[in-house]
Order: C-alpha cells, then sequence, then structure tokens
C-alpha cells in the first residue's frame, strides 16, 4: 500500500486519538501529528454520557472507563442561598441506554488509554512534536505542510482530519467561518484534594447564584484518591495575576465553602469560553471535527463527548468510502448530520445550561427551580428531560438527517 494512502490527522487530543483507534480498528492507515511532546495532562473535560459509553463499547473500551473512572448516576442542581434544588437520576434512562449514568475520567487519561490500545495495531505513525500549519489538496490527496524538530516538512495523505482544536490550522486552511462569539467572563478551574462530598455534594453539581455561580465535580486525579475542582466565572477586567492570587483564590474557596483550614490548590487554569460552529465542516479532502468544528462553554460537559461522536460517525463514512466503494458524498452527510445537532444541540442546550445559572431575576430563579423540582419528581419528565442533557436525543436526531 502505497505511504500516501492513508488518512492524516491534526492534534493528539482525546478526538485525535479517537479518530486514530477508530480508523486503526477498521484497518485505514494514518499518521497522527501532535504539536505537543505528548499527550498534554492540562485538567480539560472529564465527562462522559451515555451514548458515548455505548460507542466506546462496540470497540471495546468502555469497560476500561468504567474501571478507571468514577461513575455517577445522579447530579446535583444546586442554589448558593438555598442548598439542594434537584438530584437528578439518571437511572431513569435504564430503558434508554446500557449505561444510564456519567463516567468522570479525565481527557488525558482517555487519550492515553487509546495510546495503549493502539500498540495492537500497524500501519500507522503518531508524531509528537510535529504541528500541522496548513494544508492543500489536489483531485487525489492532501499535503499537509508540518512542522517538525528537523524543520518543515510535507506529509501526503488521501484525507486529512483536523482535531486541532478551537484555533485549528486546518479549519484556517479552509474555506470557512467559526460562526458564534466570546463570553466576557473568563472560566477560572481550581483543583483541590479537598473532600466536599462530606458536605452532601454529589459527584457533578451546577450551582446557581445570580453573583457568582459556579460548578463542582470530582475526578480521581493523579492518585485516584479523588481531586474536586471548582469552576468559577471571572470579570474580564481583572488580570490573569490578580486572579490566580492565592488570597484570592482562597478567599472565594472560602466563600464556597467556609472551613477552619486553607485549601490545598493542585491545579489553577483559566480559560477563555466561546461559542462557534464552523459554517462548513468538510471542503474536499480536508474534515474537521471536535472543537476544530465546534466549541461551546464547559457546563453540561457536552463539548468533548460531540467531539467523540464526531469521530465516529466520520470514522464510520470513511470506512464505507475506503472499503466499500463509497461515495465521498457520505463526507457531506457528515457534515449535515454533525452540524445540524451541534447547532440545535450543543449550542442551545450549554448555552441554556449558562444562563440558568446566572439568572439574577428572583421570581424567574423560583420559577425555574420549581420547574426542576417538578421533573426530578415525576420518572416520566426526569426521563424526557435527561434524554436531551444526557445527549441521547441528539444522537437520534443525527442519525434522522440523510
Amino acid at each position: 500500500m502505497s505511504e500516501d494512502n492513508r488518512v492524516l490527522i491534526a492534534g493528539g487530543g482525546p478526538i485525535g486519538y479517537t479518530t486514530a483507534i477508530n480508523l486503526a480498528k477498521y484497518g485505514i492507515p494514518f499518521t497522527l501529528f501532535e504539536a505537543g511532546s505528548g499527550i498534554s495532562e492540562d485538567p480539560r473535560a472529564a465527562t462522559i454520557h451515555p451514548p458515548t459509553l455505548e460507542m466506546f463499547e462496540t470497540i471495546g473500551l468502555t469497560p476500561i472507563f468504567l474501571k478507571r473512572g468514577f461513575v455517577t448516576q445522579n447530579y446535583h442542581y444546586r442554589d448558593r442561598r438555598q442548598g439542594l434544588i434537584a438530584d437528578f437520576n439518571l437511572g431513569v434512562l435504564k430503558n434508554d441506554t446500557p449505561f444510564p449514568y456519567r463516567v468522570m475520567l479525565e481527557q488525558h487519561k482517555i487519550s492515553n488509554i487509546i495510546l495503549d490500545n493502539l500498540s495492537e495495531f500497524n500501519n500507522h505513525k503518531i508524531l509528537n512534536n510535529h504541528s500541522v500549519q496548513s494544508v492543500r489538496q489536489d483531485d487525489e490527496g492532501v499535503v499537509a505542510i508540518v512542522n517538525t524538530p528537523d524543520g518543515t516538512r510535507e506529509f501526503r495523505g488521501r484525507y486529512i482530519v483536523g482535531c486541532d482544536g478551537g484555533r485549528s490550522n486546518v479549519r484556517k486552511a479552509m474555506n470557512v467561518d467559526f460562526e458564534g462569539f466570546e463570553f466576557e467572563e473568563r472560566f477560572l478551574v481550581v483543583s483541590t484534594p479537598y473532600d466536599f462530598a462530606q458536605h452532601g455534594y454529589a459527584i457533578t453539581n451546577y450551582i446557581a447564584d445570580p453573583e457568582e455561580w459556579c460548578a463542582l465535580f470530582c475526578v480521581k486525579g493523579p492518585d485516584d484518591n479523588g481531586l474536586w475542582r471548582v469552576v468559577f466565572p471571572n470579570d474580564s477586567t481583572f488580570s490573569e495575576e490578580e486572579i490566580f492570587d492565592d488570597e484570592t483564590i482562597e478567599k472565594r474557596l472560602q466563600g464556597f465553602q467556609p472551613r477552619s483550614e486553607p485549601y490545598e490548590i493542585i491545579h489553577r487554569n483559566l480559560y477563555h469560553v466561546h461559542q462557534r460552529v464552523a459554517n462548513k465542516y468538510r471542503e474536499g479532502r480536508v474534515i474537521i471535527a471536535g472543537d476544530a468544528a465546534h466549541i461551546n462553554n464547559p457546563l453540561g460537559g457536552m463539548g468533548m463527548n460531540f467531539g467523540f461522536h464526531d469521530a465516529f460517525n466520520l470514522t464510520e463514512k470513511l470506512n464505507q468510502i475506503w472499503f466499500n466503494n463509497g461515495s465521498e458524498d457520505l463526507l457531506d452527510l457528515y457534515e449535515r448530520q454533525r452540524k445540524t445537532v451541534a447547532s440545535e444541540y450543543l449550542q442551545a442546550q450549554s448555552i441554556e445550561n449558562k444562563k440558568n445559572l446566572e439568572r439574577k431575576n428572583q421570581n424567574e430563579r423560583e420559577e425555574f427551580f420549581n420547574e426542576l423540582r417538578a421533573i426530578t419528581s415525576d420518572d416520566e419528565k426526569q426521563r424526557k428531560y435527561l434524554r436531551r442533557v444526557a445527549m441521547i436525543e441528539g444522537i437520534e436526531r443525527a442519525k434522522s438527517i440523510a
């Protein structure tokens, strides 16, 4: 087989690696380029939703995810003043999915699990310290112009999949707009080993407040003993130095959950947050997926999952093209299916999640809280609600698009 007859993948994050393992399972050769020296361990996404677990089950990885992560069937919606408002039970989805729960597993662990599994396959390359700078294409394939430790090189392939994040160079090589907006606030993520469960918190919590909403969730962390992440919004007028100040962070954590001892801080990260969807996902042999195609705020844990869904959808279609004489029109179908649900579900739901947390009108807040209480008191109402926020409806909608 020609060395050029392969798929090029830009980006060695969870979506790039998910694309890679699916191609390997199908027997499609690939080369993956990662700009960094390896898999980044920055604390980012960590939620795996039920339909995503179903997808990874088809390639044998879900049992590993269940073993390595926290399996949680419920999550809390809270108010900083009133406490628990609604305790959502994903168990009501037991007839909709074989996995009626979330798994909390950090994205770098997911990528490393996939990397370990790739050792079982041949005919692929993973090139770290290789950054795709631009792409050109012709009727026969694509050429990726890549910065390497030995200078700029060109790599040929049959297709390229850009999984290289919100600032994707692959997307920039396409004639595409990345439509949407950036929130004024930045999101501060603080990680601490302090166990918030002793105060009644669930593994995942969304906590409303008109002045300072927050989110709280737990992952296993580097030693599997548990690491809690607290997310706070930040006024754009403050500098990173002011936001990261030890006393400032301590004051915010004490304001959230007072305790007699200071908090131990393991990580602190600050993120600019956007809501954007590319106006097309494919131009000829150049295709984008994950954050390269859509980005959103992290409330609800939907962005990484949507990227996984992109990867499974796309690679199934590449398999049809590669081995079963499938038409390249299948790549247009990928775009229609995934772009539609990104707009209808990913963007709409994640924007709504943020608006609900930061509501300021007290009457509106109480009305919303009463709606949540009514939902969680009725299993069928809760099932209908959770089918959407657990991303099941989005998968069904994508499948309905021809």
